[in-house]
């Protein structure tokens, strides 16, 4: 990835084009994140990729991290969630308890339905809707049985 950085010679519209490295974009997804650092190692799991993260979205690198609310204040200590956050990287809040107060933002501890987060970013915190599926293996079940069918190995 670090040969995907812009040198200097790289200028404003090549920034936006993107057109001075090839090669796919690369998802990190890290789930449950709060157990990957339990241990509580300085510098964390996602330390290599630290100084990647101002120039991600210019060399293709994008990073999800999900993570349990419980110990939320703790996590911003975390230097691959605060960085994210210096950053100005939106976060999806979920519902979580009033005993971990407000840790993003302008975010408030809030019991929500199913699929609703508040979408918190550097302009403020608004609700929005996610997809919700209430039971993946049954969704995971059901397409491969449309999958079958429509090969014809139901019939």
């Amino acid at each position: 990835m670090t040969k995907r950085l812009p040198g200097t010679e790289i200028t404003g519209e090549r920034l936006r084009r993107r057109d001075w490295w090839e090669g796919p974009r690369l998802f990190f997804i890290v789930d449950d994140y709060d157990l990957l650092t339990a241990g509580g190692r300085p510098g964390g799991p996602l330390e290599p990729l630290l100084p990647l993260l101002a120039q991600s979205v210019h060399i293709g690198l994008h990073l999800v991290i999900a993570r349990s609310t419980s110990g939320a204040m703790r996590a911003m200590m975390d230097s691959a969630v605060r960085r994210l956050w210096e950053l100005g990287t939106p976060a999806l809040l979920f519902s979580y308890p009033k005993e971990e107060g407000k840790f993003l933002g302008e975010a408030r501890p809030r019991t929500l339905p199913p699929g609703r987060a508040q979408l918190v970013t550097r302009r403020g915190v608004r609700l929005v809707q996610t997809g919700f599926a209430s039971n993946t293996a049954d969704l995971v079940g059901a397409s491969a049985a449309r999958t079958a069918t429509s090969f014809g190995e139901n019939s």
